[in-house]
């Protein structure tokens, strides 16, 4: 069963790989056409409120979902079976056509709550574009409600694709349109690319719509009770999650004009191995976890979150240490052109060297939330969010107007540690059940292979000093992580780490029926 989601887990990260290196050239087209302005400033604003409804009704349906589904729904058709479960999906769409009708109303008062900073034609631009990215709240929610049950049959194909459709969308609007329409360019390839997966979805789950999906409001039958008793925990939960984003937006909205879109910029390139590797571990180990916990079976679930925790490590600390070193020259050779020149490179370094690190610590608190949410301990994540937040905010209104984006970033990070760190400890008091022989050990057989590429990489980034806007400098500089990455597998190899050696071993395979085929 865990080979199965670690093979699972690494064809998702695949399909993540696959969107967000689209999401990286999406990024450097905005770099050079909008560099770090005002107006790019309006269009992040605008993109993260319409989404935040969307994405909190995804994050709860889908956790509430999937252990209910996989324990008691599964092979059950029709639609009196499904009854239950279309109560849910009907309620949270209305809740979605409500919610989007709400921000409609009162999107002015919404942008100057969470963006106060702006100035007035920012802040206008900010309005316009939130009222015309609205219809896609529906959009999106549609397309949530028909992913989470491909997760919970753990069909991942159709789902992970959505960040490859919508990232070309909005790069074909961006190269024909933005010169005419400037950032409104960027608001239609969004709503294009959620449309298009919403598409894609409904065709590839036709049979299922047909058979079992129909509008009820049976609000008593027992397939809607014991989700939606879960939903509102977690939609609390993630609502404080998604609150440390828009703690960030409200302080960064105090700084200069363009602060929003560095910070912006540095979170898609530090947080990409939280969605290429940290959310398909989540994603295919979640439906194992409520398996274990449907049964009973503690012992199994210990098992699943100490693998899973030591795969987790063994992706994102790695990433971590490169982002976190390498992020000045990463950001000269990817961004700097156009528009995005040396001053928005600085700002978004600032950020980036303290966001890269926050990426091991979220990606730990938040496998370890899907343990809490598996066996209905949804409560406990509320309340460690929440601290979260606290802490954010707090350290932001000391930290924000004396050391800027990088005194925001390093809030960040420290209330992420602190959130990481108190959900460890739920989870080991959840199962009751010591480490996994051995689990000390495994998890040193992670650090050692990443202090040796940092061993190889701190010295010679030193060495050869900032890249100073020049491409070519900071190619040769980013290309000190190939040697680090070798000398790190090797060491991994030498330690016996588990995963590396079964990767390796399954390489092998596949070379040899490759070259079996061959001849």
């Amino acid at each position: 069963m865990n080979g199965g989601s670690r093979k699972a887990a690494l064809m998702v990260s695949g399909l993540n790989l696959a969107g967000k290196l689209l999401g990286l050239v999406k990024t450097l087209l905005i770099a050079g056409l909008f560099g770090t302005t005002g107006m790019l400033d309006a269009f992040w604003v605008a993109y993260s409120l319409p989404l935040l409804l969307p994405a909190l009704l995804t994050g709860t349906l889908t956790i509430a979902f999937v252990p209910r589904f996989v324990s008691s729904l599964a092979g059950r058709t029709g639609t009196e079976a499904w009854r239950g479960a279309n109560t849910l999906f009907t309620l949270v769409i209305g809740f979605a056509i409500i919610g989007s009708v709400l921000m409609y109303i009162f999107a002015s008062g919404l942008v100057q709550r969470l963006a106060p900073g702006l100035d007035l034609a920012t802040h206008v631009k900010a309005v316009e574009l939130t009222r015309l990215l609205l219809p896609a709240v529906v959009i999106i929610t549609i397309s949530s409600l028909l992913s989470a049950l491909s997760y919970a049959r753990e069909r991942f194909v159709l789902p992970g694709l959505e960040s490859i459709v919508n990232n070309i969308a909005i790069i074909v609007l961006a190269v024909v349109c933005a010169e005419q329409y400037g950032v409104t360019a960027l608001l239609w390839g969004v709503m294009i690319g959620y449309a298009m997966q919403a598409v894609i979805l409904i065709v590839g789950n036709r049979d299922l719509i047909a058979g079992n999906i129909r509008p009820a409001l049976a609000f008593k039958h027992p397939d809607f009770v014991a989700p939606f008793g879960h939903l509102l925990p977690l939609f609390v939960g993630s609502a404080g999650s998604m609150l440390v984003g828009l703690v960030d937006q409200y302080f960064v909205s105090l700084l200069d004009a363009g602060s929003i879109s560095a910070l912006t910029y540095a979170g898609m390139l530090a947080f990409l191995p939280i969605e290429v590797f940290a959310q398909a571990v989540l994603t295919t180990y979640y439906p194992s976890l409520g398996r274990s916990f449907g049964a009973g079976d503690h012992a199994a679930a210990a098992a699943t979150y100490a693998e899973g925790t030591r795969f987790l490590l063994l992706l994102t600390l790695p990433c971590a240490i490169l982002l976190a070193v390498l992020a000045e020259p990463i950001v000269v050779l990817l961004l700097q052109r156009g528009k995005f020149d040396a001053t928005s490179t600085a700002l978004t370094v600032q950020a980036m060297m303290f966001l890269a690190l926050v990426v091991v610590a979220r990606a730990h608190a938040y496998f370890s939330y899907r343990v809490l949410h598996a066996a209905r301990w949804a409560w406990t994540q509320v309340g460690i969010g929440l601290l979260g937040v606290l802490t954010a905010i707090l350290l932001n209104m000391m930290w924000a107007q004396t050391l800027g984006l990088r005194g925001i970033a390093l809030a960040t990070l420290v209330a992420a540690i602190q959130s990481a760190l108190l959900a460890t400890f739920a989870v080991r008091r959840l199962l009751g059940t010591p480490w996994q022989r051995g689990f000390g050990r495994d998890l040193v057989n992670v650090i050692i292979p990443c202090l040796a590429m940092a061993a190889v990489i701190v010295p010679a980034r030193w060495w050869i000093g900032p890249s100073s806007g020049h491409p070519l400098q900071a190619f040769l500089t980013c290309a000190i992580a190939a040697p680090a990455g070798f000398l790190g597998l090797w060491v991994a190899v030498k330690l016996g780490q588990p995963d590396v050696v079964a990767a390796l071993a399954a390489l092998r395979r596949r070379l040899r029926k490759t070259v079996g085929a061959d001849s």
